[in-house]
């Protein structure tokens, strides 16, 4: 049985693979909103026992400050903070902040939720994503690849650098999509995502930032990206204002990027899911941020599989024959 509030249409289908980016409006069902909306709150409440939970707005007022202790405090997880506090630093590119009179709010991030949350493991392996996943990648098979979770609170400041995903992933082929899964209204004022139409089809592997500044990974490979943030009008940039029960879907070589969320009252919490399909292989990125949540470690070449990469859907023949 679907999982989904309505069928997924050819046009729609189409527009993933043509633009790279596709706006599923009214996908998910009240009750799944719900669900996510649950998860991704007991997330943040609980995302000081992560190690790869983050509040970037106090990561980014720290190092205004220069304030060596707080960063070293966030420096035993995934990310060394400090080091790349200096490393931005040192880069002489700045931090990306919206302009607002009241900065407030604050930016929190998460991954690798599905290794110590039940419920949201759940949804992520055994709810709508799959089948969308299924639809759009047009596979045999979908296997889980990843997720995190991104939370901008109403007046936060921090933007989302454009980037592309996949150099901070480590695969390759072309059967990866990233669903944008909110539980929130959001607009350009509150910060839904912008996405460079077209960038997929291009080739181009660009080097991974830091999400908060232009600034590539340490010892990240790839073309450098261009100042989009800069030139907007020199690119095909989309947007999409959604509501619950929408999923914007995108290639994982589409480039994207966010700003801050300047709304009075409005935040804006969404979940990232990642799948993969037929052809996609591991392959080794040193700079890519530790998963410290997997229990494996595969070889350059492997077909993803094993407890974090189940599969997820297959395609069932007899259905489409009838």
């Amino acid at each position: 049985m679907t999982k989904l509030a309505r069928p997924i249409t050819r046009d729609e289908i189409n527009a993933y693979h043509t633009a790279g980016v596709v706006l599923l409006r009214g996908i998910l069902s009240l009750a799944a909103v719900n669900e996510l909306r649950r998860c991704i709150d007991d997330a943040v409440a609980t995302l000081h026992d992560s190690p790869a939970g983050y509040d970037l707005t106090k990561i980014t007022r720290a190092a205004e400050v220069n304030d060596k202790e707080k960063l070293s405090a966030d420096s035993g997880g995934q990310h060394n903070v400090a080091a790349i506090m200096d490393h931005i630093k040192s880069s002489g590119k700045p931090f990306l902040f919206d302009d607002m009179a009241q900065a407030k709010g604050s930016y929190l991030l998460d991954t690798g939720i599905v290794a110590r949350h039940k419920a949201f493991r759940r949804f992520s392996m055994s709810g709508p994503g799959p089948e969308i996943a299924g639809a759009l990648l047009g596979s045999e098979q979908v296997n889980f690849f990843g997720d995190q979770i991104f939370v901008k609170e109403p007046r936060t400041r921090e933007r989302t650098a454009f980037h592309q995903d996949a150099t901070y992933f480590e695969i390759e082929g072309n059967d990866c999509c990233v669903l944008w899964m909110p539980v929130d209204p959001a607009t350009l004022e509150s910060g839904t995502i912008q996405y460079w139409r077209g960038s997929h089809r291009s080739g181009r592997l660009y080097k991974p930032n830091v999400f908060i500044s232009q600034t590539p990974l340490p010892g990240a490979e790839g073309e450098s990206l261009p100042d989009i943030e800069g030139h907007l009008s020199d690119y095909d940039i989309v947007h999409f204002d959604v509501e619950p029960g929408d999923i914007i879907v995108h290639h994982y070589r589409t480039v994207h990027g966010a700003g801050g969320n300047n709304s009075r009252y409005q935040v804006r919490r969404a979940a990232s899911l990642r799948y993969c399909g037929d052809d996609i292989r591991f392959l080794t990125r040193p700079w890519a941020p530790k998963q410290l949540h997997h229990t494996q470690r595969l070889n350059d070449g492997d077909v993803l599989t094993g407890p974090d990469f189940p599969i997820v859907w297959r395609r069932r023949h007899e259905q489409e024959a009838a």
